[in-house]
């Protein structure tokens, strides 16, 4: 989970010399070096400016003075005339990220940079900051669906980046009396991994965008889990396949009421249906962090426990559980319920 960062929180020498707009130039010029992958052209390597100017694409005239900038940042180490990776570089930029996510994120930040620059003027005015700066900006699930490098690099962001809470949700999700699972919007598929590895008998389903499709049939070979895993190019907002005794809904955001009544339509009796569902359950009050999560968020808005719940019962399932399975993650499980027979008297 990322930690969010509050000023009180910095001792107190720091903070009485913070300057916020050295740290914001500061912020911007590291993002550049990611986006340029400057890090990654010096993974294990000294360079001179020269040779990183021609591998990262940087002007001659701005290369030699960028660099030096990193390294009065701790960014990058200098010997004579070559650069090599700082340590903190190697830690957290190398080891800890990504060439996927690092696309991801550094793209992510210089949107948010952009609709930062305006701020005052949405608070003032309570227009929204995409029609002060007059640009659409589009959400993750429209990239995925149009734009070919988008898709692999949020796909493989996310396989990197939810590993640890597939494993939690295979230890605590109970599927040993079921064959078939349906992963609705399952990117690369790294929850079903986790759950076919769990559940010796269990195959799955991934139905994602078909850009999103290629990308999961690549990590799914590299799993080897091609007999277990499959995709199927497909829209959820549109039908939901059957065959299937256990549908998933993992992470995916908002889901309409009328998605969950297609989910219960597609099941057999006795089949389940599976939500995650962010801790608290109930909260009491938005956190501070929304307001930042309101302003700059472009993906579809989660739901809360009590919502997931409601839409669940209005969609006629029963038996809805709802479970905390780790500090920050919830699982809410459902079922369609048996209809038996009613005996028509004879006559």
């Amino acid at each position: 989970m990322k930690r969010e960062l509050t000023l009180n929180k910095l001792p107190a020498k720091v903070l009485a010399q913070l300057d916020l707009e050295t740290v914001f130039i500061a912020s911007r010029c590291a993002i550049a070096a990611e986006r340029l992958q400057v890090f990654r052209k010096l993974d294990g390597k000294e360079l001179s400016a020269a040779q990183i100017a021609q591998r990262a694409g940087i002007h001659r005239k701005h290369c030699e003075p960028f660099l030096n900038y990193l390294v009065f940042l701790g960014l990058l180490k200098k010997r004579g005339n070559l650069y090599r990776n700082s340590q903190l570089v190697i830690k957290h930029f190398l080891k800890a990220r990504s060439i996927d996510w690092t696309r991801l994120w550094s793209y992510e930040c210089v949107r948010d940079f952009e609709a930062l620059t305006v701020m005052e003027e949405v608070i003032s005015t309570g227009r929204g900051w995409r029609k002060i700066l007059g640009k659409e900006r589009k959400t993750d699930y429209e990239l995925v669906q149009e734009d070919r490098q988008w898709a692999r690099d949020f796909t493989y962001a996310l396989y990197d980046y939810d590993r640890p809470n597939a494993e939690i949700l295979a230890r605590n999700l109970e599927l040993s009396n079921y064959r078939k699972l349906l992963d609705v919007g399952g990117g690369s598929g790294v929850m079903s991994f986790a759950l076919v590895r769990a559940n010796p008998k269990l195959t799955t389903c991934i139905l994602e965008y078909p850009l999103v499709c290629e990308v999961a049939n690549e990590i799914i070979r590299k799993e080897r889990l091609s007999r277990r895993v499959k995709t199927l190019a497909g829209d959820m907002n549109k039908a939901i396949p059957r065959g299937f005794d256990v549908i998933m809904f993992w992470n995916i955001g908002f889901i309409t009421t009328q998605v969950m009544k297609m989910a219960y339509r597609s099941l057999p009796e006795g089949g389940m249906v599976v939500r995650n569902c962010s801790l608290p359950l109930k909260p009491k009050t938005l956190p501070p962090s929304a307001f930042l999560h309101g302003y700059l968020s472009v993906r579809p808005q989660g739901q809360s426990g009590p919502d997931i719940i409601k839409s669940l019962e209005d969609a006629s399932f029963t038996a809805v559980k709802c479970r905390q399975i780790s500090k920050n993650l919830g699982v809410i499980t459902a079922h369609k319920r048996n209809i038996r027979k009613r005996r028509v008297p004879e006559r």
